[in-house]
């Protein structure tokens, strides 16, 4: 039976109106700021599934309040179960049919051999710990690719060592320990009923958190049970449609609630903005999305524009091939550029370029990448500038066009599509409006021969530079 859905009423901070979460196909995300009640949402899941975990009223009912704590379980495909607990001594009681089983928990608090201390029965013999160490140390290789020793001992501490034979910290380990014990239990018919890990991203890098969010997928699938996590990462979401992202919060009252869902392929802005420190950086998640898998590169521009221009000059001077397999991303302006190369470069394991405007903004986006988070100025940044002598300062698209060309579009349109002209560091410059731009994009398709565009085949070869053509 796969769970679609769960209400849950007076277990620890949910109290009051009931709160229905729904479940992930495979994967369960449960996001919030810190004390909203993902883990006591957990827990809840957790203490359903499993007949041996108990529910202590002094701990699990919530605080000052007796209530009735239950959790209500519907099945995907039909099929309904209530599990209850009496608020005097946490006796279990179920109406309905459910698959019960033995719940997989890592708590944030767990070390890697509390956890394994839990399942001690399974890792009695040395060949146990033997095949565990195995598996831990092939799950850690998907995350840290520099992991490539592992040891379990008979006390079930756990060692891990990279290739320069330096051990790995403890707390870098909890999660990927849990995901490769729900394996090794999977391998060994002892499917967990769920598994829960709490905090997975904690102490690891964006790119190991994105890691994580595969790894999740996998474990749901192998173990054929659900995956529930709490995190305040965007990083660890599973951007498939199997993932469900559940936001919760806390009320005026102290109340656990949730705030709004999405499934993994949706938008998720709302839900994830909250744990950022720019709440934009979750409309870039939202926009960066899933990379093709033949793709070769990503190309970051800020605008619409961009992309047109680059598209309609590759195709008039017959330079397709520079931009084929390129993945080519709209961010919304320069900062949003820069802010979805960090995110990306962090996730994706191909070449990612942004292109800038040399603007005020442009270049202030360009020193945000270069000298704060250590992109290289020759191989991961361009800026229009770059196809001119000395790097002039304003350069922008339109200014990569034949200087003809755009006061003849100028003529033709109207005044109101300009500004006028100016000279910049000896660059003439067309000073287009917000709606001359918009407008020029539709002219020049019609107007623009590859005569117009010596700029835009000198941009083309650095981009073919960039990404190894």
């Amino acid at each position: 039976m796969r769970l679609g859905r769960v209400r849950i009423r007076d277990v620890r901070s949910v109290w009051g109106p009931p709160a229905e979460v729904p479940l992930g196909e495979r994967v369960t995300v449960l996001v919030g700021p810190n004390r909203s009640g993902t883990s006591n949402v957990a827990f809840a899941i957790a203490a359903a599934l499993d007949p041996q975990r108990c529910f202590e009223p002094a701990r699990d009912l919530p605080r000052g309040r007796r209530g009735s704590p239950q959790v209500q379980l519907w099945a995907a495909g039909g099929g309904y179960a209530v599990v209850r607990w009496d608020v005097d001594d946490g006796t279990r009681t179920v109406d309905g049919s459910i698959v019960e089983g033995h719940a997989l928990v890592c708590r944030v608090t767990d070390g890697a051999r509390d956890l394994l201390l839990r399942h001690h029965d399974e890792l009695a013999g040395p060949a146990d710990r033997e095949a565990l160490a195995a598996q831990v140390r092939d799950t850690a290789a998907e995350v840290i690719p520099e992991v490539t020793a592992v040891h379990v001992a008979e006390d079930l501490t756990v060692e891990v060592h990279d290739d320069q034979g330096t051990a790995l910290p403890t707390p870098e380990m909890r999660a990927i320990v849990a995901l490769a014990l729900a394996r090794f239990l999977a391998a060994r018919g002892r499917s967990p009923a769920v598994t829960v890990v709490e905090s997975p991203d904690a102490f690891l890098h964006p790119a190991g958190q994105a890691s994580i969010a595969t790894l999740l997928l996998a474990v749901a699938a192998e173990t054929d049970a659900p995956v529930v996590v709490t995190t305040t990462s965007p990083f660890v979401v599973p951007r498939e449609p199997e993932t469900m992202v559940v936001g919760l919060a806390r009320d005026t009252l102290g109340r656990t609630t949730v705030v709004g869902t999405a499934a993994g392929d949706e938008t998720q802005a709302g839900l994830l903005g909250g744990l950022l420190h720019d709440p934009g950086l979750a409309h870039v998640l939202d926009r960066l999305g899933r990379i093709p898998p033949e793709t070769r590169g990503v190309l970051i521009v800020e605008g619409g524009t961009d992309e047109a221009y680059l598209r309609l000059a590759a195709e008039r001077l017959g330079r397709d091939d520079v931009l084929a397999d390129v993945e080519i991303r709209v961010a919304g302006g320069a900062m949003a550029a820069a802010m979805s190369a960090i995110v990306l470069r962090a996730e994706v394991d191909v070449d990612v370029v942004v292109l800038l405007d040399h603007d005020e903004m442009g270049r202030r986006a360009r020193n945000t990448l270069t000298s704060r988070f250590g992109f290289d100025r020759s191989r991961e940044v361009l800026t229009y500038a770059d196809v001119f002598d000395g790097h002039p300062r304003g350069i922008e698209a339109e200014t990569l066009f034949d200087v003809g060309l755009v006061r003849r579009f100028v003529a033709e349109r109207g005044r109101g599509v300009s500004h006028g002209e100016d000279v910049r560091d000896g660059i003439t410059h067309v000073d287009l409006t917000a709606s001359g731009k918009s407008l020029f994009v539709g002219w020049a398709e019609e107007h623009v021969r590859a005569k117009h565009l010596d700029r835009w085949a000198a941009l083309l070869d650095l981009i073919a530079e960039r990404f190894g053509d």
